[in-house]
């Protein structure tokens, strides 16, 4: 069949039309184009078919909707024409910037700039918002009724996709026709429109050239620093400036820690403030909340959450910065206050910012008042300010984030960011990505629970630090700002700052050992004794185990009948208690012998009064009253049940019978009534106290030497009151001082002025009425003792991170000495095989410091002390080059302004050549995208390397008189090797988008799994036209797809094994489900932006520079 229509199908496009009129016509000398849409890379192949056609004219049509208003103007008439031509030449600059990297598509835009400056071809840009039409022109020179012409009209623009040169999508329809009617009237069309538009002449050209790659070759040097300027952004011009409050110092680290923190808050809607323990994190966390005050407008709502020991600290900080009128401050266990509308709190949508201290007490995601944090984190803010955005602003405050195991890390993150989609960079899934490694962590704390001897340490620290090591580098730092004091003073800037305000940070020197010996009998009573504690009797694991059975803590393993189906999980229960007191007791005797006596007859105290409960066949369970502490104030069994039955429980549930329990739970109890007895009298009989007398020698003959401690002062920590206590009696009776304050939680708050007095190097009022502090881990966080340089570790805490910030009491910002001493009481080798709390320490704190690294070794000198620059995308070891390549680029900004915009400028797809005698044949190719940035290092061979930003900083970097070297001798491999850049980065991003698919999405049972509990409760209330709670369940299944709340999940997991349980009817699950599904409505439904859902789209990649080395 024979038409004049054709579309873009292979051998029946626009350019083979094209391509026959241009083979067969005789005369072929005028081709006129009217397009809307232009694309100069397209140019090439269609000049090479117009190579004898004389004269080639082309209107353009452009969007001018800008142009109207920028300039508000009405009329075609008023527009500027110089403004039309700047609209072509944005649109042109972009062009090239998006178009294939290649040298045909190169050669293509060059030979359509030269055409017009050789007046080969004519180009026109028209004003007209409405011109839609597409028509083009082939004529001879002298167009009549007997002369061959034709006009082609359609759909297609005069573009690679258009002309049906390259596959599209689109569908596109043309018609030839060749009447000289038609073909005059559109070419009387076209005359009349070119004498309407916009010329482009040789200098316009010339000026759009310029702004793109093919017009320019920089300096080696200038492409170094346009790498620095694109990375660092606009921490390299921001001037940020504060007027610090009077008495405060502008420290130039802190200052440089606003800048960073501030950027990565917009950039992922929070970040880790984890500078270690005493360089001012209040300060910088201050500055930043001020400075984002100042942004968003005097509207804006800040919430800090701190702990109770805090308060002051931070209301007098932000009174001293101008900013408490701004702030609401609530202690870290009342924020369901806010939630619940009690006291004056807002509305938890209506904070801006939320600040939260010791950040790393929320690391449990099973804690309630975790939920309550997320919950206040997570939801939008209800009014905009000036920053725009629905999310909040989340600045975690903690020189130890990490404080136990990878999950503590991820709970944190999702304070600020979802489990899916979140904004650090190449992390779409956070739990997906987390699963293995909190594997592999897990698998390492098994095998170390295995080391009853601890001969692994060493392998186990090693394996830790390649573990955190992964998670540091695509996690961790970029999410984070995090200094040590010696990251600090090797960047010659800051050391200067320092020196010129004479802040001196000390040296934390290794951990003094003090081991102590139990000799004879009392070394025998410690085995044995042990022996008793840890050696528990268990039918499986255990059978002939002779210790104690710790029979107080798991009477609801042995119900029995219908009393047990009412604790379904009682033996993960029992075991878990068990578990944890006995850790308990064996820390107590590592703590002091005090302690444990006190301990040991506690526990055969509790114990004695559950064998009278069964003597009075009145067995309560009701764990939310305390019966232990009723029953030890005196309380008669009636009056404790009197009192359950007034809090809401019912007797039934708390009150059981003799017979409700297996006999065998009774004669455990008997059983260690009776061994904790022969404790109690063994104990009660020592006297000696060899862990004493050794801390008591030191006291006398080390402590307090004036070359270890010049000022004479002694900070004492142990985890147990008990012990503080008794330190505190035998240093005043036997050492005959009465200088010492002893400081735990029920004395904190009075003893806190006398405290500043007496520790606090920067207090205004100085005393030394007291010259030793003894105290529980109640000031381990957040308080300045650094008048004192000698710190004491009486025993080792069960968090190995509270070693940490006991370090960071007197290791601080205006600390009076240049060395701190750490001295640990190492657990015995008897007790540490039962808890592990050395290597458990160890391989804790080692995690740390790989992860985030530390100052110097804390616990132990097996630590493998790293030290982390946190400062942009990768850190290394003692020198911060990070900070010296921005320290570089900003050196540019201050002292060659002009120089630092051009280099700025530069265009996408800069590059340039070197011929320095190394790396001859290679090529560096910096790419970028919203989904990841990569440095790749393309070799002779063709292998591919991902190199990390410092390593390609280092083969790049340039002195400023380097000339670059000629294109023409790098052009037969520069784009072959830039092309397989660019295939290499497809691959990665494609792994990254897989992992937002479905398939990947499998290996995130848990919220599969939730997901799945909603549906099927969606199909069952579908059966029952329960449409509101539907609706409510639809809305919770996409909250619970971003990953927005934990609790969420928990919450509805729960609820599923509880109807598992209880097995209720249909009437009674619907309206159980419908009753659940409002609860969780009314505390979890927030409103989601639009843009949370991702298409898993691979985002095209920009070539940001490429340097190419003969």
């Amino acid at each position: 069949m024979s038409t004049k229509f054709f579309n873009n199908t292979p051998d029946n496009s626009l350019f083979e039309k094209f391509k026959g009129i241009a083979h067969n016509m005789l005369d072929f000398h005028t081709f006129q184009a009217v397009v809307g849409y232009f694309r100069s890379s397209g140019y090439f192949k269609l000049r090479e078919e117009f190579e004898q056609v004389k004269k080639i004219q082309i209107l353009v049509g452009i969007n001018i909707d800008n142009i109207f208003r920028k300039q508000s103007k009405l009329f075609f008439g008023q527009i500027d024409e110089q403004a039309v031509v700047d609209a072509y030449s944005h649109d042109f600059v972009e062009e090239v910037k998006n178009a294939g990297y290649d040298e045909q598509t190169e050669r293509g835009i060059l030979q359509f700039c030269q055409d017009i400056i050789d007046k080969k071809l004519e180009m026109r840009i028209h004003r007209s918002k409405n011109l839609h039409a597409k028509f083009y022109l082939l004529l001879p020179e002298n167009h009549n009724p007997n002369s061959d012409g034709w006009v082609i009209m359609g759909s297609s623009n005069l573009s690679d996709s258009g002309m049906g040169i390259m596959p599209s999508n689109r569908y596109e329809l043309n018609v030839a026709m060749k009447d000289y009617d038609d073909v005059e009237y559109c070419k009387q069309e076209f005359e009349q429109l070119w004498e309407q538009a916009v010329p482009l002449n040789l200098q316009d050209i010339e000026q759009m050239k310029a702004k793109t790659h093919l017009a320019q070759l920089p300096t080696p040097y200038e492409l170094y620093m346009k790498v620095l300027i694109d990375t660092f952004g606009s921490q390299v011009e921001d001037d940020f400036a504060m007027e610090m409050p009077e008495g405060v110092k502008d420290i130039r680290y802190q200052h440089d820690a606003v800048i960073q923190g501030y950027q990565m808050l917009m950039q992922h809607n929070g970040f880790f403030l984890a500078d270690v323990v005493g360089l001012g994190k209040t300060i910088v966390a201050t500055m930043i909340a001020k400075r984002f005050v100042e942004a968003n407008g005097r509207y804006t709502n800040i919430l800090v959450v701190y702990p109770p020991a805090l308060e002051k600290n931070w209301t007098d900080t932000f009174k001293l910065f101008g900013i408490k009128r701004y702030a609401q401050f609530v202690s870290n266990g009342s924020l369901n206050k806010i939630l619940e509308g009690e006291g004056n709190f807002r509305e938890k949508g209506e904070y801006d910012l939320v600040i939260v201290d010791e950040a790393h007490n929320f690391r449990g995601a099973t804690a309630g008042r975790y939920d309550d944090l997320q919950l206040i984190c997570k939801t939008p803010r209800m009014n905009e300010g000036l920053v725009k955005g629905r999310h909040k602003k989340v600045m975690l405050l903690s020189a130890t984030p990490l404080n136990n195991r990878p999950t503590d890390l991820l709970n944190l993150l999702l304070l600020f960011q979802n489990a899916r989609y979140s904004t650090i960079e190449g992390i779409p899934n956070l739990p997906v990505t987390f699963s293995p490694w909190i594997e592999d962590y897990d698998k390492l704390m098994r095998e170390r629970k295995l080391d009853k001897k601890n001969e692994r340490n060493a392998e186990f620290a090693k394996r830790t630090d390649d573990l955190y090591e992964k998670i540091r580098t695509q996690v961790i730092d970029k999410v984070t700002v995090r200094r040590t004091r010696n990251n600090i003073k090797n960047v010659p800037a800051y050391k200067k700052d320092l020196d010129d305000q004479h802040i001196v940070f000390p040296d934390i020197l290794p951990p003094n050992e003090l081991m102590y010996e139990l000799n004879g009998g009392l070394n025998d009573l410690f085995y044995s004794t042990m022996a008793i504690l840890t050696d528990t009797p268990h039918p499986e694991d255990n059978p002939t185990g002779k210790g104690l059975h710790y029979a107080r803590y798991r009477a609801v393993e042995f119900l029995q009948g219908e009393a047990r189906k009412k604790y379904p999980t009682a033996l993960h229960i029992s075991t878990m208690l068990t578990g944890i007191y006995r850790v308990h007791m064996v820390k107590r005797l590592e703590s002091s012998f005090y302690a444990f006596r006190r301990s040991l007859h506690t526990f055969l105290r509790i114990t004695e009064d559950m064998i009278k409960m069964f003597d009075q066949n009145k067995v309560i369970i009701a764990p939310d009253i305390n019966v232990k502490d009723k029953q030890a104030k005196g309380w008669e069994l009636d009056r404790i049940i009197e009192y359950a039955l007034e809090k809401g429980l019912k007797e039934e549930d708390t009150v059981f019978k003799k017979e409700d329990f297996s006999e065998q739970f009774l004669e455990m109890l008997k059983e260690d009534a009776k061994n904790l007895k022969e404790l109690c009298r063994k104990w009660d009989e020592v006297s000696e106290d060899p862990k004493l007398e050794l801390f008591i020698d030191k006291l006398k003959h080390e402590f307090f030497d004036k070359e270890i401690n010049p000022t004479g002062k002694l900070v004492i920590f142990s985890e147990s009151v008990d012990t503080v206590n008794y330190l505190t009696e035998q240093l005043q009776n036997r050492l005959h001082r009465h200088d010492i304050l002893d400081v735990c939680a029920s004395n904190r708050t009075n003893r806190q002025d006398i405290l500043r007095k007496c520790f606090d190097a920067n207090y205004a009022e100085q005393s030394d009425e007291f010259n030793i502090v003894i105290t529980s881990d109640v000031l381990a966080e957040g308080i300045n003792l650094h008048r004192a340089n000698v710190i004491i570790n009486y025993d080792s805490p069960w968090n190995a991170t509270r070693l940490m910030q006991r370090i960071g009491r007197v290791n601080r910002i205006g600390s009076v000495a240049d060395k701190i001493y750490n001295y640990m009481f190492y657990p015995s080798m008897q007790g540490n095989q039962e808890i592990h709390l050395y290597s458990n320490a160890l391989i804790k704190l080692q995690g740390f410091h790989s992860a985030f690294g530390e100052d110097a070794q804390i616990y132990s000198r097996e630590e493998i002390v790293k030290e982390f620059q946190m400062f942009n995308p990768d850190i290394q070891d003692a020198v911060d080059r990070n900070l010296k390549f921005l320290e570089e680029a900003r050196e540019l900004y201050r002292t060659h302004r002009k120089l630092y915009n051009s280099i700025k400028a530069l265009p996408m797809k800069s590059r340039t050549v070197r011929e320095i005698g190394k790396h001859p044949h290679t090529t560096i190719v910096y790419l970028s995208s919203p989904q990841k940035v990569e440095y790749y290092w393309v070799k002779t061979d063709g292998k591919v390397l991902s190199i990390p930003f410092l390593d390609a900083m280092d083969i790049m970097k340039a002195e400023m008189e380097e000339k670059p070297g000629d294109f023409a001798k790098v052009m037969d491999f520069h784009y072959d090797q830039v092309k397989l850049a660019l295939e290499s980065y497809q691959k990665v991003v494609r792994k990254v988008v897989d992992a937002e698919s479905m398939e990947n999405r499998k290996k995130d049972k848990s919220t599969n799994a939730v997901l799945s509990i909603l549906r099927t409760m969606n199909r069952a209330l579908n059966a029952v036209d329960a449409e509101t709670a539907v609706a409510q369940i639809k809305k919770l299944e996409q909250i619970v797809e971003l990953g927005v709340f934990t609790g969420l999940n928990s919450s509805i997991n729960s609820f599923n094994r509880q109807v598992k349980k209880q097995k209720p009817s249909s009437e009674e699950l619907i309206a159980q489900i419908i009753d659940k599904i409002d609860e969780l409505f009314d505390r979890y439904n927030i409103p989601l932006d639009t843009d949370e859902e991702r298409n898993g789209e691979i985002l095209e990649p920009q070539i940001v520079v490429s340097e190419s080395f003969i």
